[in-house]
């Protein structure tokens, strides 16, 4: 017999910390530099939460004992639980973003929603949302954790029920079951490619990067915290007699590692977190905590699940909407302090209003499997019908709705057979060649997308000195060679295998081919995980040095274009500033002051002397706009380098003539 799990306000409390730690994380991310690990905590807190409900299933407590009325009572109560309060707060986040986010961010944000209502967030922040730790995230990405728990909701109990033929050693068997499980998943965190030929078949190409959001390499966590439950049952008396200075270490190891200055791999501290989660609820160690601390935790605990759906939408308006431009920090902590504070109160009314009232329909409601479906199909219309809408909007939300995007800074269509991209299969170990020129001089464009963007000035410039251009880009990868040289955490996932066997592919080019010139640009922030973290940018940049100059063995001339300025807020359309004062980052100007005092080569480039003559920043000239977004240049901007590069190419020529 499976009763629910005792009310434990150790366990809310874990759940306030954890919560706490995520929204600080998305709001200043390099103060709280692991505070994402929440959502680990999290998945080892629904494991202990929700393995006695499925075990439920196979008793005769509900429902007369039946598994599949029993397994429909388990799936219903999930629904109630979770999808009103997601459903309220995707259908008002998608008008609000419609009428005052940036209108680049849509489609992204719009398919990302239509994902999460689909049960399919992480799929979808794989595909719609890329990097979870990037500057300017999806402001729905975070839902791909609560796609991971409603996945292994629904499969779990069905594998259980296969496995499961009668009552007899239940337990046993189920402990059994998950640490099988167990076992195969943490193989699968730790070495992802293992499952590569599976999810190539799903249309993914990259295992490793998928593995952040799978949820099959998710799921020890989950049994992880099923387990300690069945251990919590069986060996109970035992674990009570645990030394209180154990739980006190416990106690500091759990704040430490989501509110700490810690820096550590990924999927280490995913670990470390996993099994501090799991030690805290085996030994009750937050009990331990001072009373009017465990209240405010409790408090913040059992609001966490609406707390937590608002709190990304509310940081991105605050961050990133043309229309919250109050205060004057670069990276609006007014703003983020104030979305801080709302996602608390919002949260509160959420839980008050919509989660208490449906979460106890889930308990006693008895509807026909035809009323379950009604309600289902209600809960999703509404909010889907506004993702479409918004998929299909063309309108700058409404200060400039009707608004045509002007074409001159769309971006060109560039050879996507050189600007290469990270999922992608078949990754071509050669550049595109423009030109066809006899005098045996060429010019190599390497880099990430910002070469990419600058590639037909280049092309351009190659025309009119007589010289082939070769185009060897990849997004978001900088020339590195080796991750292994790069210890901080903050190159994942940047720096994957396609991008290391990339610039491969571009050193045995280099040493075949022998051009003339090479000339390489990269934004050197889109790497880190936190981009106002200047010791890792600083890492990221010697490391590229380092590269650089072992590539300069080879004999041959290095243009290095220094980063584009960055506009901020962080929006996808020119357009959006016509109206509003544009701001820049800082962060360029510091790479810049790096690579003046470390250049690797006699030319360096630098942007900001030709788009910030005195540190005063222009987005567009007498021609039209320079940027096509934030810090891509638009093709009017890449032309804008060739008077400063041409000087450059003919004084390189003439030095090798």
């Amino acid at each position: 017999m499976f009763s629910e799990t005792k009310y434990r306000r150790d366990i809310q409390v874990l759940r306030g910390l954890a919560v706490l730690a995520v929204v600080l994380f998305h709001a200043g991310e390099s103060y709280f530099p692991l505070g994402y690990l929440g959502v680990d905590v999290f998945f080892v807190i629904s494991g202990f939460v929700v393995t006695p409900l499925i075990l439920r299933i196979f008793t005769d407590q509900v429902n007369g004992g039946r598994r599949l009325s029993n397994l429909r009572y388990f799936y219903m109560r999930r629904f109630y639980r979770l999808a009103p309060a997601l459903a309220v707060v995707l259908t008002i986040s998608a008008v609000t973003i419609f009428l005052v986010g940036p209108i680049g961010d849509h489609q992204r944000f719009a398919r990302q929603g239509i994902a999460t209502l689909l049960l399919a967030g992480n799929i979808g922040a794989y595909k719609y949302s890329g990097d979870y730790f990037s500057p300017n995230p999806n402001p729905l990405v975070h839902t791909w954790s609560l796609s991971v728990e409603e996945q292994i909701y629904i499969f779990l109990p069905l594998i259980l029920i296969l496995i499961l033929r009668n009552r007899k050693s239940l337990k046993k068997i189920t402990a059994f079951t998950f640490g099988v499980i167990s076992a195969v998943s943490f193989v699968s965190f730790l070495f992802p490619v293992i499952l590569q030929p599976l999810y190539s078949r799903a249309g993914i190409a990259i295992a490793s990067q998928f593995s952040f959001y799978s949820p099959i390499d998710r799921i020890w966590q989950f049994t992880a915290g099923g387990l300690a439950y069945l251990l919590l049952d069986r060996y109970h008396n035992r674990i009570r007699k645990i030394p209180k200075g154990i739980q006190l270490l416990s106690v500091i190891a759990v704040v430490m590692i989501l509110f700490g200055p810690l820096h550590m791999n990924l999927k280490v501290s995913s670990i470390l977190a996993s099994f501090i989660a799991v030690i805290v609820i085996l030994f009750k160690s937050l009990d331990g905590l001072p009373d009017f601390l465990i209240k405010k935790l409790e408090w913040v605990g059992d609001r966490s699940y609406s707390i937590y759906l608002l709190h990304m939408p509310l940081l991105f308006l605050a961050k990133y909407s043309p229309l919250m431009q109050i205060g004057t920090g670069e990276n609006r902590k007014i703003q983020s302090a104030i979305a801080v504070v709302a996602s608390i109160l919002l949260g509160a009314l959420s839980y008050s209003k919509i989660e208490n009232k449906y979460r106890n329909r889930g308990k006693t409601d008895h509807s026909s499997l035809k009323t379950i479906v009604v309600s289902i199909v209600l809960t999703l219309l509404i909010p889907v019908a506004i993702f479409l809408g918004l998929e299909r909007s063309t309108a700058f939300g409404l200060k400039n709705s009707g608004l045509p995007v002007p074409s001159e800074i769309l971006p060109w269509n560039w050879d996507k057979e050189c600007q290469f991209y990270s999922p992608q299969p078949n990754i071509n170990p050669e550049p595109c060649k423009y030109g066809n020129h006899n005098s045996g001089k060429s010019i190599l464009l390497i880099g990430d997308s910002h070469a990419a963007s600058d590639s037909r000035a280049i092309i351009s410039l190659g025309n009119s000195n007589d010289m082939n251009t070769f185009v060897f880009t990849f997004q978001g990868c900088g020339f590195v060679l080796n991750s292994k040289d790069f210890k901080s955490s903050y190159s994942y996932p940047y720096l994957t295998p396609d991008c290391i066997k990339h610039n491969q592919s571009i050193l045995n080019f280099v040493q075949d081919s022998k051009p003339t010139v090479i000339i390489y640009a990269h934004r050197s922030s889109s790497i880190m995980v936190s981009p106002n973290n200047s010791k890792s940018r600083t890492q990221y940049n010697e490391m590229v040095l380092k590269n650089l100059k072992f590539l300069m063995r080879e004999n041959i001339e290095i243009i290095h274009i220094g980063s584009a300025p960055e506009l901020l807020p962080i929006v996808t359309r020119v357009q959006d500033w016509k109206n509003s004062k544009s701001k820049f980052s800082n962060i360029p100007f510091e790479d810049n002051s790096f690579w003046e005092n470390n250049r690797v080569t006699d030319y360096y480039l630098s942007t900001l002397n030709i788009f910030c003559p005195k540190k005063v920043c222009r987005n567009n000239s007498n021609e039209g706009w320079l940027f096509h977004d934030a810090d891509h240049l638009s093709e009017i901007g890449a032309n804008s380098l060739i008077p400063e590069l041409d000087p450059l190419i003919k004084a390189i020529l003439s030095k090798k003539s």
